[in-house]
């Protein structure tokens, strides 16, 4: 900077700008982006805890495999159970993450309950 000037001129204005814009251009996406990841980690944590819930009822009482869809958080989780020869296969997709659903594969237990 000069000794004598009062103010900034016009190249200093137009670098302070860009480098405003530059850090708004990269960090303001980045921002979102780890916003929209975190409310799918959360809704996929969500699913997780249905499927575990499910399983658990599954093995203490033989019920509970039936396709089901549950709505929280201002989400909606489909469970599907599906027979594959002696496993079940429990699967649950949100409106979330639509890339795949999450699955888990456990073997039956018929024999496990009395009658």
């Amino acid at each position: 900077m000069w000794r004598e000037n009062k103010g900034f001129s016009t190249i200093e204005t137009m670098a302070a700008l860009s480098i405003w814009l530059f850090m708004l251009l990269t960090i303001v996406p980045l921002w979102n982006k780890l916003i929209a990841d975190e409310h799918i980690a959360e809704s996929r944590e969500i699913g997780y805890q249905l499927v575990n819930e499910s399983i658990g009822k599954y093995m203490l009482t033989g019920k509970g495999n039936s396709s089901q869809t549950v709505s929280m958080n201002n989400s909606k989780y489909s469970m599907t159970w599906e027979e594959e020869g002696e496993y079940q296969n429990v699967c649950i997709t949100s409106d979330a993450y639509k890339d795949k659903p999450f699955c888990l594969s456990i073997l039956r237990t018929d024999w496990l309950y009395a009658s």
